[in-house]
């Protein structure tokens, strides 16, 4: 049963918005339907919206009339005696109207988190669901639940115009309001954001992995938060080897086979030493699922406080897309990894394979057209890198002029310009390198998306 001292702030807000017809405004921006307690005052704030949303007007002869209407007038529903007592309740003045709206708006956040709990525990005392899914579930719950609470949606002049001053100022100071991922040329073209799902797309052994790695490194060194790598098919000491590497210079087999010599161990030491607080962690599990990568997301939040970014390497072996309309889920797949982003507010980076079909090419640069189910990757996706190396294909034919070099090309960019960065590749090391800004190789190709 529902206590007259909680219903008090829904009434004078029912009674206020009934008597005066230009207050539904003061107040739209902060309650919704749901948030009202009792039925009948849903009901009754329904009506009142629907009238204001049409721009008519609502008194409380509109609004009974329309509830009359609707069959909503009823004893078990919303009683007319009870409707019209509203006339007798204290109206507010808008100032302490919008007061009771966010008492009405902070009740109702906490029924909402009450009943999460409830069911969770209604969930594990079933016993017919497993422990981590339903801690999980009423984690996730949760922190939509706040996330939604915190949302701005109307932003006026001055909000704009505070932001706009905010990154000017950033800049000016040698700032940016983009993400550094380590390359700087690279970073200048995708302008990377909190939030931003970037696929990194490749044929087997062209180095997609390393580039993911690369850049989740130098986040986890130079921004805050945690940043965490699913190996879907790579063991973890694997991954290790080739961070080893690329942060020390020493060659990766050496480093996995134990031959490192003594300026080689030197070396490994000190790298043992600078990276035991690295905030980077591995997770590997063949065939994760998105539940289970939420899972262990919510506890790397709750220990370290912020999740840095999110690495998952790769789609086409994850978990639960397997089978009948293994498109139709991977579509899925990759739109709740996207979620991920707004959800810890950090980059998700989604490792891809490209179809075989493009090395059977001449010209073997890869198109978006090339990804695997590239409908609803593309879709998705914030920004497509690809991965193009001239060495792979001239070693696979027996050709040894190589250069060493990698050209990733930006083949989708919401957030800016598309083109062709080129870095160098270090695949003994596990890296990819910046070049000299005198580099004079030949022009790089423009990238052409078909």
């Amino acid at each position: 049963m529902i206590s007259n001292n909680k219903m008090q702030a829904e009434r004078s807000v029912l009674a206020t918005l009934l008597n005066f017809d230009g207050d539904f405004d003061v107040v739209s921006d902060i309650i919704a339907v749901d948030d009202f307690e009792a039925g009948r005052h849903q009901l009754i704030y329904q009506a009142i919206t629907d009238r204001a949303e049409s721009n008519e007007i609502h008194d409380f002869v509109m609004v009974s009339d329309l509830l009359h209407e609707q069959g909503q007038m009823a004893h078990d529903k919303c009683p007319e005696d009870y409707f019209f007592s509203l006339y007798d309740v204290p109206t507010v003045p808008p100032h302490s109207l919008r007061s009771h709206a966010e008492l009405i708006k902070a009740r109702s956040g906490r029924r909402r988190s009450v009943n999460i709990f409830k069911q969770g525990i209604k969930s594990l005392e079933s016993g017919g669901n497993n422990t981590d899914d339903v801690n999980n579930d009423v984690m996730s719950a949760i922190s939509n639940l706040e996330q939604k609470e915190d949302v701005q949606e109307v932003f006026t002049v001055d909000d704009l115009i505070r932001d706009q001053v905010e990154r000017m100022t950033l800049a000016r100071s040698g700032g940016s309001p983009h993400i550094d991922v380590g390359f700087p040329e690279l970073g200048n073209m995708m302008r990377l954001k909190a939030g931003n799902l970037a696929v990194i797309a490749a044929r087997p052994s062209l180095g997609k992995s390393l580039l993911c790695v690369n850049i989740q490194t130098h986040l986890a060194k130079y921004t805050d938060g945690v940043s965490v790598f699913f190996s879907v098919e790579m063991e973890e000491s694997d991954v290790w080897d080739r961070l080893t590497a690329a942060e020390t210079g020493i060659p990766i087999n050496d480093v996995a086979d134990f031959t490192m010599n003594e300026d080689q161990m030197a070396k490994h030491q000190r790298f043992i030493s600078d990276s035991k607080g690295l905030r980077f962690r591995i997770i590997r599990k063949a065939g994760i699922t998105v539940s289970q990568i939420r899972t262990h997301l919510n506890r790397l939040k709750r220990e370290h406080g912020k999740i840095g970014s999110i690495g998952v390497d790769y789609l086409g072996i994850m978990g639960g897309i397997d089978g009948d309309d293994a498109v139709k889920k991977i579509g899925v797949v990759a739109r709740s990894l996207k979620e991920f982003g707004s959800e810890f507010d950090c980059p998700v980076f989604l490792l891809s394979q490209l179809n075989r079909s493009v090395e059977k090419r001449p010209n073997r640069r890869p198109v978006l057209s090339d990804l695997r189910d590239s409908g609803n990757i593309e879709e998705v996706a914030d920004i497509v890198l690809m991965l193009y190396r001239d060495d792979y294909y001239k070693e696979k034919d027996g050709n040894n002029d190589l250069d060493g070099m990698a050209d990733i090309l930006v083949a989708k960019n919401r957030n800016g310009k598309t083109g062709v960065v080129r870095l160098g590749f270090e695949g003994q090391y596990g890296r990819f390198a910046n070049l000299m800004p005198h580099y004079s190789g030949d022009e790089i190709p423009p990238y052409q998306s078909n």
